[in-house]
């Protein structure tokens, strides 16, 4: 053994024996033996090291300090030097320094958790309780141990309130491994999964909290909201009514379970829900807003304008609150209240899809001089947001209502711009030119209510997809007049050489054939998907989807069979003739015959540009229908983190023998459809 090793470990040896004595609070035999170590080796820095914590023990800080700094000056990685040099500065409250040393440390070691908790307490001494919050989060995925199941309860509240989700949930799930009968953990965890979606998950935990907690009304609640986002409303029903049981005097529960009632078209029933709520807590909001929505759906305007004011003086800042009133005053043909309140409801939210989903509302606007006052507050608008999406493609289409096409045009345009600008910033950096050529690449031509929405969206999030301004152009059937530049403006301007895409999605179009030889003259290669659902499945959601947008005021009965009446006298058209098309609201069956549509579509398309999916498909094993799609598109794989039903309702199930009737009558043209497609449907 050389000189140089022997020094080296006698260093070590005696650097060991001060340490023993130092943890045994023998400081003077800890110095002695720490002066020898240093003798035999000066730049050993384990000593130097061991040399501050006895001066920090004897409560010399400038000593200790000096020996800390020496120790890093050998040895710059030195995590326990760094850290220990930081307790030091916080002693002193020098926070900068303290911060600094704690951070070097943590940076050449991440794995401290002591450090994570003395830094912790530097930013809790400075006010940065995001900061501390985040430190002790860090220390106990380092130490999970290292808390009881309370703290980590305590310490996933303060998490959730910094909007850290997936880190909340892990305290939570620590705090049931610690200690398993901490009801009020699954009652936080529960409620986090059900914000997140994650429906089944927090059905089991929820559960398993009522049997520790089988008289907490919180429990119930929860698990109420869980089954009414299922849509299982039975069930939601009987949670609701647990909770109202344990605390009737509790305003939310009793307005929950009034949502439900109404979901299942129990009408009254739910009425005395909301009042009873508002009898409890006469201020409470959402009681008045879905009692009025309540009202509107009875046609009960009156009252439904004495609830809805009564909201407004409550939240007088809440813009879809304002539209209702002006549909009920719109009905009781109050035109000039009307637009006061329909122009209130644009004021607090331009940026909102006005008049691209609302066309009912636009055309009343108009047709009561309001187009100027509605084009100066876009002008204001856009002034004061100018890089709104919303408020620029709103102001478009008012430039398109007053026929100027070109303004419009560049309304459009900056919408896009803005739009992929927060959805694909990248892309705008390095390959946004607007020479480049805007054209869709596919189109989703139908059916209605049949998933269009859903696909759409599922496309859109796929990254190397640039969505349109808007899902729904209508162009190809009745906007034709205002020119090809006005539609390709809806998209973004792409360079081959980049492999994104765009595209839109108007369901309407599968039924206009003239669509189909106008696209195909202009883009002869786009490609063209279509989702077929059941069409007596698709024939009441239309119809529902009608009611609730207050354009159908028949029962579903006698909607059905008026137009059963019209079609059977017309048999060689099943999808129906003129008359049938003309007549508004309906068109409920004849939109179900899909061989009539596709037929005429496949005549000027070849089959190799249609991809045909099944509504079903896309809700039941979405990841697998979304890889088909994707896989047509060009796109590489892509999963979605969540496949999220859009636009979906819920309506009361239709009597067996209606059921059996439309059946009967589009059996024979599904039976076509399959053989044409040679696709099973199994409708």
């Amino acid at each position: 053994m050389s000189n140089n090793e022997k020094t080296k470990k006698l260093a070590i040896n005696f650097n060991q024996i001060a340490t023993s004595h130092l943890a045994e609070g023998k400081l003077d035999e800890a110095y002695a033996a720490c002066i020898k170590a240093l003798n035999s080796e000066p730049e050993f820095a384990p000593a130097c090291k061991t040399m501050g914590d006895i001066f920090q023990a004897q409560g010399d800080i400038e000593a200790a300090k000096n020996y800390y700094n020496k120790a890093i000056q050998i040895l710059p990685n030195f995590a326990e030097a760094h850290a220990n040099l930081g307790s030091m500065y916080a002693k002193q409250q020098q926070w900068e320094q303290a911060i600094s040393a704690y951070e070097k440390a943590l940076k050449i070691q991440p794995n401290l958790a002591g450090v994570y908790r003395n830094l912790s307490k530097v930013w809790h001494s400075l006010g940065q309780e995001k900061l501390v919050t985040e430190c002790n989060y860090q220390a106990v995925i380092i130490e999970p141990e290292s808390l009881t199941a309370t703290e980590h309860l305590n310490l996933g509240k303060k998490l959730l309130e910094l909007d850290k989700i997936e880190a909340a949930i892990n305290c939570y799930r620590n705090a049931i491994k610690i200690n398993p009968n901490l009801s009020v953990a699954y009652q936080n965890l529960g409620e986090i999964l059900s914000q997140k979606g994650e429906l089944e998950e927090a059905l089991v935990v929820l559960n398993q909290g009522i049997k520790l907690a089988p008289k907490n009304p919180r429990l119930y609640y929860l698990l109420g909201t869980v089954f009414q986002e299922k849509k299982e409303y039975d069930s939601a029903h009987s949670a609701y009514s647990s909770a109202i049981k344990l605390k009737p005097e509790n305003h939310l529960f009793h307005k929950k379970l009034g949502d439900v009632f109404q979901e299942k078209g129990e009408l009254e029933e739910a009425i005395a829900c909301y009042q009873k709520s508002l009898e409890i807590n006469p201020n409470f909001f959402w009681s008045y807003y879905s009692l009025g929505n309540l009202y509107t759906k009875q046609q009960r305007w009156d009252e439904a304008i004495d609830v809805y004011h009564q909201a407004t003086i409550i939240n007088p800042k809440f813009h879809r609150l304002y539209f209702y009133l002006g549909n009920a005053f719109l009905h009781k043909l109050q035109n000039d209240k009307a637009v006061d309140a329909y122009l209130e409801a644009i004021r607090l939210k331009p940026e909102h899809p006005w008049f691209s989903n609302y066309s009912t509302l636009w055309k009343f606007l108009v047709s009561q001089g309001q187009l100027q006052p509605i084009f100066k507050l876009y002008q204001n608008a856009t002034q004061l947001n100018p890089k709104s999406v919303l408020c620029y493609l709103n102001l478009g289409e008012i430039f398109t209502e007053m026929e100027n096409i070109d303004a419009a045009i560049t309304c459009y345009k900056t919408a896009c711009y803005h739009k992929i600008s927060q959805s694909h910033p990248t892309f705008v950096e390095q390959s946004w030119n607007s020479q480049n050529t805007r054209r869709p690449h596919f189109i989703i031509i139908g059916a209605q209510k049949s998933g269009t929405t859903s696909l759409e969206n599922y496309i859109a999030q796929h990254p190397q997809v640039l969505p349109a301004i808007k899902k729904e152009t209508h162009f190809w059937y009745r906007g034709f007049n205002k020119g090809i530049d006005w539609y390709l403006a809806h998209f973004p301007p792409i360079p081959k050489s980049k492999n994104f895409i765009t595209g839109e999605a108007t369901p309407n179009y599968l039924e206009y054939y003239q669509s189909a030889k106008r696209i195909y003259n202009v883009f002869p290669d786009v490609k063209l998907l279509i989702i077929f659902r059941n069409p007596v499945d698709r024939a009441v959601s239309q119809y529902y989807h009608w009611v609730r947008i207050k354009r159908e005021k028949r029962s579903f009965e006698e909607a059905i069979n008026s137009e059963l009446e019209m079609l059977l006298k017309s048999p060689y058209r099943p999808q129906g003739n003129r008359n049938y098309w003309q007549q508004q609201p309906g068109n409920y069956i004849g939109r179900g015959v899909y061989i009539e549509f596709i037929q005429k579509w496949m005549e000027i398309f070849p089959r190799e540009q249609f991809l045909i999916l099944k509504g079903e498909d896309l809700y039941k094993k979405p990841t697998t229908t979304m890889k088909q799609v994707f896989h047509f598109l060009g796109l590489p794989e892509y999963q979605l983190p969540k496949y999220k039903k859009l636009n979906s309702g819920y309506y009361k199930p239709i009597s067996q023998s209606f059921r059996q009737r439309l059946n009967e009558y589009f059996q024979p043209h599904n039976q076509r459809l399959e053989e044409y497609l040679g696709i099973k449907f199994n409708w």
